[in-house]
Order: C-alpha cells, then sequence, then structure tokens
C-alpha cells in the first residue's frame, strides 16, 4: 500500500511539474530532418482553401493532393465547435517549404534552419515562435521582418479582422504613427518592425505580416493556454544565433519596443506609453546600419478588413 502512494505521488508531481502539451491550432515549424510531418492541425471559422509552396492542395478521400500527386496522408476535415478543424499530415518534409492556410502559416526547416529569404520574402527567424501560449499574461511582444527592395514596397500588419498597419515605401499608408513603426537594416534591404500586444477581450489572435498579398508570416497567440510548442527547444536557438544575411553575418537585433494600451482597429487611434524601465533607443548590430523611418504625412482612410471566405464545408472532395 505505501509503495501504492508512493508511486500515485510520483505521477501526480510528474503531471504538476511537466504539465500537458499545449494544443497547437495555428502557424508552427517542422523541424524534422526526414520522413513524414506530424499531424498539423489548424482551426478556423470556415473551410478555408490549402496551399502547399504555393500550390492549392485538394483533400479527397482522406489524402492531400497537389495536381493530382498525393502529398500527405492523413488529410481531413472536421467541424468542431468553433468551426471548423483542418488536419493534415505531410508525406515528406524535406521536399516541401510551407503550407499555407487562410492566416496560418507552417515552414518545414529542418533543425529550424531555413533557407535564405529572396527579395519580397518574410524573415521567419524574427517571429519565432510562431505559436505562443500565453495563459497568465495580457501581453506579448512580436516582431517581424521582411526582405525588401528600398525603392518599392507595401507591407501589411493585420490581425484576423483589421488591418493595424499598411506601409507604402517611406509613408504609413494606415495605422497609428507612433505604433507603426519601422526600422531598415543592413544597407535597407531589411524592414523590421516590433511592438506590444494586448489580450483585450479574445482568448485567441493571429497577427499577419505582409509582404504584398501571397507571401506572409504570422504568429498564433493563444491566452488559454500555458507551455510550448514542439519546435520550441530547436527553434530557440535560431532564435539568438547569427542570422546569415547579404553582406556578412549580423545578431538579429529587433527595433524598440513601442506599446499601445489598445491595438489599433477600424481606424481608431490609441495613444502609446512606453514602459518604465525601457528604452526607446535603436541598438544597431555591429557593422549593420539601422535607420528608423520617417512619415511623410499620415492618411486616415479606412481600408477593408480582409475577407473571410464562407465557403460551404466539404469532406469528402471539392
Amino acid at each position: 500500500r505505501a509503495i501504492m502512494l508512493c508511486v500515485l505521488f510520483l505521477l501526480s508531481l510528474f503531471r504538476a511539474t511537466c504539465g500537458v502539451a499545449p494544443l497547437s491550432w495555428g502557424s508552427s515549424v517542422v523541424t524534422a530532418t526526414h520522413g513524414p510531418s506530424p499531424i498539423l492541425h489548424f482551426e478556423t471559422q470556415h473551410k478555408e482553401n490549402v496551399w502547399l509552396d504555393g500550390e492549392r492542395v485538394k483533400i479527397i478521400n482522406d489524402a492531400c493532393y497537389v495536381k493530382e500527386v498525393e502529398v500527405g496522408r492523413p488529410c481531413y476535415i472536421t467541424k468542431i465547435s468553433t468551426g471548423v478543424a483542418t488536419k493534415i499530415k505531410i508525406s515528406s518534409v524535406t521536399k516541401h517549404k510551407a503550407l499555407m492556410l487562410h492566416e496560418y502559416c507552417t515552414f518545414f526547416a529542418p533543425h529550424c534552419v531555413f533557407p535564405k529569404p529572396t527579395v519580397g520574402e518574410c524573415i521567419p527567424e524574427a517571429s519565432l515562435p510562431l505559436s505562443r501560449f500565453m495563459k497568465g499574461f495580457n501581453e506579448v511582444n512580436l516582431t517581424f521582418a521582411a526582405l525588401i527592395d528600398p525603392r518599392s514596397y507595401h507591407l501589411l500588419l493585420e490581425d484576423s479582422t483589421d488591418i493595424i498597419c499598411e506601409w507604402k515605401n517611406t509613408n504609413i499608408v494606415y495605422g497609428n504613427r507612433s505604433f507603426c513603426q519601422l526600422t531598415l537594416q543592413n544597407n535597407k534591404t531589411e524592414v523590421w518592425f516590433n511592438g506590444q500586444f494586448y489580450k483585450e477581450n479574445k482568448m485567441r489572435n493571429t497577427y499577419i505580416f505582409r509582404n504584398e498579398i501571397y507571401n506572409f508570416i504570422s504568429i498564433s497567440v493563444d491566452w488559454m493556454q500555458t507551455g510550448n510548442a514542439p519546435e520550441d527547444e530547436i527553434c530557440s536557438r535560431v532564435k539568438t544565433a547569427t542570422l546569415l544575411t547579404q553582406g556578412g553575418k549580423k545578431e538579429i537585433m529587433p527595433p524598440p519596443i513601442i506599446k499601445t494600451s489598445t491595438l489599433l482597429t477600424q481606424g481608431v487611434t490609441t495613444d502609446t506609453m512606453l514602459t518604465k524601465g525601457e528604452t526607446t533607443e535603436t541598438m544597431p548590430s555591429p557593422g549593420v546600419t539601422t535607420e528608423t523611418l520617417l512619415t511623410q504625412g499620415e492618411t486616415t482612410e479606412t481600408m477593408p478588413s480582409p475577407g473571410v471566405t464562407t465557403e460551404t464545408l466539404l469532406t469528402q472532395g471539392e
């Protein structure tokens, strides 16, 4: 009896110490070096299109197909209380780069090492981890970056329903001027954003950084769960490692943190407040020039929110 009680105590202690792994429902990184991916789980309000390396994925008879070639199994869509759950297992992690679904992105990066981005692509390393489990917290700091042509670029920062910031070249087209600040790094070929986002009244948030419309990276924030995504241990090493860029190596140095009391929604501006003890001085990496963009005027025109599809659910075929 004493041994049994001891075993039960140790099991309860183990559960309390280790906890239960959180359920991932949004963006992620697959760090496996070979073989199939784990089952990727996405939750959306409606059935959404799935794209693998820019090609449309069709789910037929519990399998994923691209141009009539099977690329994964099992793949299926089910109804849940909040909408739709899409589960996908890709057959080979080495043959593909990214899986996109609505506002979520999953990157296939062995050992969390990403290919060098080209002009117009986002820099995933800047935004890691892509899933944040923030139970017990009311705010989260997020960073986004992209490789750009400094002479011409168009960027958007959005949440699931609204545009937060929009930039065209050196102008803030939409958003709060204090919050929507960008910095240029690495001879003005990289643009960086860093900001503090607040929980407010939602259980989940997704923030999307778009370079034009078809290339984006997103961070999924869960305010009801705690813990780490499976890739966090490996990717945390990448976060602090040096990033190989044009012109050599530099440390990943995000711009200064700017806080706002509430997020910008539907054209309503918010007051900017600095956290006690924090500095807003930009700290450039050695050998890398960092320049804060100066706004040349700001418009207050309300931009339409990203659309949400209302397609009827299909469980077999399309």
